[in-house]
């Protein structure tokens, strides 16, 4: 029996305050900003700090240590506010907006002005992690901070460029239009930008500040050479190598707190700078909704607390004039990346979904991003069970607002796994269908890792099973033009092909029907074609987006061939492919395939029908494709 989760009504969220955490909207320079303003418990602090993050993939990395630091500041006295610079993170604007760096620059000038007016704050200290701490400091060059920590800082902007060419052309895939700019780790660096911070020398700067320190992994040559010249000004600089540099930058499911370094650097903020509590304070709830543009149009954007226990927090992006009866699509989260996405992939979709009509939620589940789990050690499980029970509490919530509106899972990777089992598992009325974006798994049990999932081995397995059918291939193999040489390449093929085809190269034997899980649990067993039973029979349907690499469509077809293929005879399950596009949407390109491609599919499921024809004629082929594959 399905325990019945924990719901509050809509009017509990409108605070969107947590735990001494108050999300918010601000404006600097006529566009929203989105920030986190973290406080002492019932206390107003009048030192404030504020916290200046990286850039592209360096911010999505390192955005669960800077909510650590935060927490970690204002349990010591201060008010800490982090937030998102203009066309970065959930705040205004795309990276095709003109003058990033002098924007971001005025960003920093807003968020302080903000903290002193609004906050409360007589002090303002600022931190800064690698661009960001190139920021702070160049705003400490113009007014006066009464501390400044510069951690890992971009001293060098032509350096800084250098790393990010090198990024792009180590990708998987290049970007194809060098004319645009760089594309590294699947945020675009526009040459207008890459030539303002080719330009910008932290050596030819001072600051206004009593002290500093920089803070780095290692004494880079670029940190000794800002020390000797902050030294030189006349300013107290301190420096101080920490340690967890490499583990708080992993890939956002491999990353590891710092917590020697967040010590680190609130003994130095406590020791230079005292925090000085007074009382209470507030942020008006005004702040929880903001008008932003999305090509054309308006679309509104509001802050949800969607559950207090456990802590679940998401933002809506809705049309901004007119009302619609399209389906929810909640956006789940992709691995550990928090809800804007890998390359801010989710917030690009959600606003140019919610002009088309679409309202859209992007979700942090519990233990993710913004949904800070009551056990630390619950942070960052990319496969959590609990994902289902947090599911479920957004489909009350959203129930409890407009009982009449269905809702659409949408999920990447492992929120294409989530999105999959909740189709299976959930009893909520409500779901009316699961869109799957490369989904590397359908099952899960606790413990496993993603290298148990032998998928690797079944993409083997494919490749050299394509291969066999290819006269050039065994030319090459029987003429020993391979690699590896004839007696390298049959020994590399026995291996990957022979205990698969042994094992599993038919399907496997029918067993007693399964049942699904009690609770919020991942599956008992192994059972695809189970699942996809379990979905046809709740009048679900499913969708699919793959990459022409990635293995979602081929562990489907590998798994439950005679299912998948039954459901897309009846028009309950679809498959698209995207061309030219790796397991995260990198490049531009990419991306705008397939937020076509989805907006297609959408328009023909649910919207006007203007491409019905073509969208039938594309399922055709693509169904064709997928019973020869």
């Amino acid at each position: 029996m399905t325990p019945e989760p924990q719901s509050h009504a809509p009017e509990d969220a409108s605070c969107v305050d947590q735990a001494g955490r108050t999300a918010f909207y601000f404006k600097s320079g006529g566009r929203s900003l989105f920030a986190w303003l973290h406080r002492p418990a019932a206390a107003l602090a009048e030192h404030g700090v504020l916290i200046c993050p990286p850039l592209g993939h360096e911010q999505v990395h390192s955005h669960r240590a800077l909510r650590h630091l935060a927490e970690r500041l204002a349990a010591q006295g201060f008010a800490v506010m982090r937030y998102d610079y203009h066309a970065t993170g959930d705040s205004d604007g795309t990276e095709s907006d003109p003058q990033h760096l002098a924007t971001w620059q005025a960003n920093v000038s807003g968020a302080v002005d903000w903290m002193r007016s609004e906050g409360g704050c007589r002090k303002v200290s600022l931190v800064g992690l690698r661009l960001g701490a190139s920021l702070a400091a160049l705003y400490a060059e113009q007014h006066e901070v009464e501390s400044l920590v510069l951690w890992a800082p971009i001293v060098k902007g032509r350096r800084y460029v250098r790393e990010l060419t090198a990024l792009s052309q180590t990708a998987q895939l290049a970007a194809g239009n060098e004319s645009a700019g760089i594309e590294a780790m699947g945020f675009v660096y526009p040459n207008e930008l890459t030539g303002e911070l080719a330009q910008m020398d932290l050596l030819a700067h001072s600051v206004r500040c009593q002290q500093v320190l920089i803070a780095s992994s290692a004494n880079a040559a670029g940190d000794l050479a800002l020390l000797e010249h902050l030294t030189k000004q006349g300013v107290s600089v301190e420096s101080m190598a920490l340690t967890g540099y490499e583990g708080m930058m992993a890939e956002p499911h491999d990353t590891q707190v710092p917590h020697d370094a967040l010590r680190s650097i609130v003994d130095w903020m406590k020791a230079k700078a005292q925090p000085v509590v007074t009382g209470r304070s507030s942020i008006s709830a005004a702040g929880a909704t903001t008008m932003l543009t999305s090509g054309p149009d308006v679309v509104r954007e509001t802050l949800h607390h969607i559950s207090r226990t456990p802590d679940l927090f998401g933002i809506m992006t809705e049309p901004g004039e007119r009302p619609t009866s399209l389906p929810w699509i909640v956006m789940l989260n992709a691995g550990a990346a928090y809800r804007i996405g890998p390359g801010r992939i989710h917030v690009a979709m959600a606003r140019q979904l919610a002009a088309l009509g679409y309202p859209c939620l992007r979700l942090d589940i519990n233990g993710i991003g913004d949904s800070v789990a009551a056990d630390p050690e619950k942070e960052n499980d990319t496969y959590t069970a609990t994902a289902f029970r947090d599911v479920s509490l957004v489909c009350d919530y959203l129930h409890a607002q407009q009982p009449s509106r269905p809702i659409v899972l949408l999920g990447l990777c492992s929120g294409a796994y989530v999105a999959f089992q909740s189709a299976a598992q959930l009893p909520h009325s409500t779901i009316i269908e699961s869109i799957l974006i490369n989904p590397l798994v359908f099952y899960w049990k606790e413990g496993m890792t993603i290298n148990d999932t032998n998928t690797d081995q079944l993409v083997a397995w494919r490749e050299y099973w394509n291969a066999i059918f290819k006269w050039s291939q065994w030319k090459m193999l029987l003429t020993g033009r391979t690699r590896m040489g004839f007696a390298g390449s049959i020994k590399r093929f026995a291996g990957h092909v022979m205990p698969r085809f042994l094992s599993s190269g038919r399907p496997a034997p029918q067993q007693e029907k399964s049942t699904p899980p009690s609770g919020y649990a991942h599956p008992a067993r192994k059972d695809l074609p189970g699942d996809l039973s379990r979905i046809a029979a709740a009048e679900r349907t499913l969708a699919m987006f793959v990459s022409d690499n990635d293995p979602g469509h081929f562990l489907l077809m590998y798994q439950a061939r005679r299912k998948a293929t039954q459901l897309m005879k009846e028009g309950r399950l679809q498959c698209r492919f995207i061309h030219q596009a790796d397991h995260t949407f990198s490049t531009a390109q990419a991306r705008q395939t397939f937020y076509q491609s989805l907006t297609d599919y959408l328009h023909y499921r649910f919207g006007s029908g203007r491409i019905e024809k073509r969208a039938v004629d594309e399922d055709c082929k693509l169904l064709a494709a997928s019973l020869t594959a």
